[in-house]
């Protein structure tokens, strides 16, 4: 496990904002290739997912490899954790008519960031103004948690975008217990004062609920069944991944009650894309996306 965790905690490196150059010889950008792998949406679903882009751009291909596997795999809203470059950012777009997206304003320096971002599918998905959380607390938070309302599908929930501190020690641990039970908290005080009560919480958790370890530092959600649900908790059982050296489940999406009683019976899928896709690591991520579709009314 320390293994596994010490790569993790190189999640946390981050480098300038300076999109990589295109490839040469190219003049304008390839059309999107829209079966790269199956699909994992349908008409018939509402799909959500959450994805870490490592440091995106991590290579002069990564934003065509991700338009096109954003694309192929048919999903409706998605968070994606690491975006150090607000140019590929918009590049990425630029390559994805049928989506638009919001980007954190969360910077660690000038030229030095990861930011959360939403993407969303026009006509299907409507976004309301995204709020910063936690913002003054960097050591539970060293990258603030970012929310945005939702309607989509007959479904009106808050969306909450997380990544948590990366890393193998026991602050590194500590500091993750700490955002968990602030969360909670947060949670608790919206939903208990009748505020929204159907929340997703989706994001790079950068722990497991396969050992005690983890499931101590996820008490606070992952103990109370009667209010949260980890969607993600079937196949982290399974002996699926998220995060590809580590073979274990570290990207989580968590549900209030209020929420659950609209997913039913929907659990994370995880598709193979480091199977699927060459160079799908050395290019993009060491990260697969983890995804719920939620049966549409």
């Amino acid at each position: 496990m320390l293994a596994v965790l010490l790569a993790v905690g190189a999640c946390d490196l981050v480098r300038d904002g300076t999109p990589l150059d295109a490839p040469p010889g190219r003049d304008g950008p390839p059309p999107v290739d829209d079966d790269l792998v199956p699909p994992v949406g349908s008409a018939a679903t509402f799909d959500i997912a959450s994805w870490n882009a490592e440091n995106f751009p991590k290579s002069a291909r990564a934003i065509d490899l991700l338009a096109d596997l954003i694309a192929s795999l048919d999903v409706d809203l998605i968070v994606f954790e690491e975006i150090a470059s607000v140019q590929a950012w918009n590049d990425l777009l630029a390559r994805l008519p049928a989506y638009e997206g919001v980007l954190s304003s969360h910077r660690y320096a000038p030229t030095l960031y990861q930011k959360l971002g939403f993407l969303y599918r026009k006509g299907l998905v409507t976004v309301g103004p995204a709020e910063l959380l936690f913002t003054s607390d960097n050591y539970g938070f060293p990258r603030p948690a970012m929310k945005v309302h939702v309607e989509a599908a007959g479904l009106d929930f808050d969306a909450i975008g997380v990544h948590l501190k990366a890393g193998s020690s026991t602050d590194d641990a500590a500091r993750r217990a700490a955002a968990v039970q602030v969360l909670d908290a947060y949670l608790r005080a919206q939903i208990d004062g009748g505020g929204e009560d159907e929340v997703v919480v989706l994001g790079d958790y950068d722990e497991v609920i396969t050992d005690a370890e983890g499931r101590q530092v996820l008490a606070p959600l992952h103990g109370a069944s009667d209010r949260y649900r980890f969607l993600t908790e079937a196949a982290a059982l399974a002996g699926e991944h998220t995060f590809i050296s580590s073979n274990m489940v570290i990207d989580h999406i968590v549900v209030t009650a209020g929420l659950y009683d609209e997913v039913g019976a929907a659990r994370a899928v995880i598709p193979r894309l480091e199977t699927m896709v060459p160079r799908y690591d050395p290019d993009l991520t060491d990260h697969l996306p983890v995804i719920v579709s939620i049966p549409r009314p």
